[in-house]
């Protein structure tokens, strides 16, 4: 799938990027727990906010930085991203040289909630003090009354609740990659009234008050484009009468496919779209991040490989989400499930 990664990542990252890469587990916690920065002088470091004009060059670069991490992401998730998610975009440049970046972006629900993330440097500004002094312009420019939340990897959490005082939910992820092989679905339980079909107009709003359920608040027009974007496919999981049981949208990143996101009605409901997904991409490798407890049945009947772990963090309020049964694959960094 994805190649390994060979530079060392940023020590104090939040790590809220939507995308993933088939090194091992052990290798990202090595890598991320050193809690070292260089406090060497930095050279003018100018901190602004992306304008419209300029989305599609800086977003070009920023794909590169996160590719260049290892995080294996395509230019046309990351322009959606900055076009369609309120959010703003900060550049950290020197010498008008983009070399880093950093963005708030809103979630939409209704407490008031910012999710901070693609946090991302160039390779020769990493492990330096840039990360910190673009890290701290962020968190002075949002609303003190908002919450915030993200997802922090594990072995960083006592650093993030002493600095930052964050606090830790019950909400525990798990990325897992590896290949759907269709032949491995059992499709000989009592299912046969489940059929996943492609998503159509006709299915359009029901998915959206589906999704509304889930997501704790309605995004018909971010999910409107997002199902006709032009990059991503989607099957949604319907009854004999037409009920919405579930959906799930792919989209192709670099050397690889995103399952972003997957929601059911239970792992058999989850289990009849990935079966849809497996005769699209045929033997692709994919990627699936969410809950580790909906998630790890099905991934090792899969023979998936576990990726990396975060645990949910927020400022000011957690945020209560039907995870038990429903979500199996959350739909990004940005849309908090």
């Amino acid at each position: 799938m994805a190649r390994l990664l060979q530079k060392s990542i940023r020590p104090m990252d939040w790590l809220l990027r939507n995308s993933g890469t088939l090194q091992t587990c052990s290798n990202i916690l090595e890598k991320s727990c050193n809690l070292h920065t260089d406090l060497r002088p930095q050279q003018q470091l100018v901190i602004r906010v992306m304008e419209k004009h300029e989305l599609e060059e800086k977003t070009k670069i920023i794909t590169q930085m996160v590719n260049d991490e290892g995080w294996n992401q395509c230019w046309n998730w990351v322009k959606f991203l900055f076009t369609t998610v309120p959010n703003k975009c900060y550049l950290a440049e020197i010498n008008s040289k983009l070399i880093g970046c950093a963005a708030s972006f809103d979630t939409g629900i209704d407490i008031p909630t910012q999710y901070i993330g693609y946090i991302v440097f160039k390779p020769e500004y990493r492990n330096k003090n840039y990360y910190t002094t673009l890290s701290r312009y962020v968190n002075n420019h949002i609303n003190k009354e908002h919450n915030i939340i993200g997802n922090v990897i594990n072995r960083l959490i006592p650093f993030y609740e002493e600095k930052e005082n964050l606090k830790k939910t019950s909400l525990y992820l798990t990325a897992y990659a590896g290949t759907l092989k269709h032949s491995a679905f059992n499709d000989d339980e009592a299912n046969s009234n489940i059929k996943v079909v492609p998503i159509s107009e006709a299915l359009m709003s029901n998915v959206f008050q589906y999704d509304a359920a889930i997501y704790t608040a309605s995004r018909s027009k971010y999910l409107n484009t997002w199902f006709n974007c032009g990059f991503t496919t989607t099957y949604v999981a319907i009854d004999e009468e037409g009920l919405v049981l579930g959906y799930t949208t792919l989209y192709e990143v670099e050397h690889s496919y995103r399952i972003s996101p997957l929601y059911a009605n239970g792992l058999h409901v989850a289990k009849k779209l990935l079966a849809k997904v497996a005769l699209t991409i045929k033997d692709e490798k994919v990627m699936l991040y969410g809950p580790h407890n909906n998630l790890v049945k099905l991934a090792n009947q899969h023979g998936m490989k576990e990726l990396f772990q975060f645990t949910r963090m927020y400022s000011k309020q957690d945020i209560p989400i039907p995870l038990e049964k429903s979500v199996y694959s959350i739909s990004g960094v940005v849309q908090f499930i």
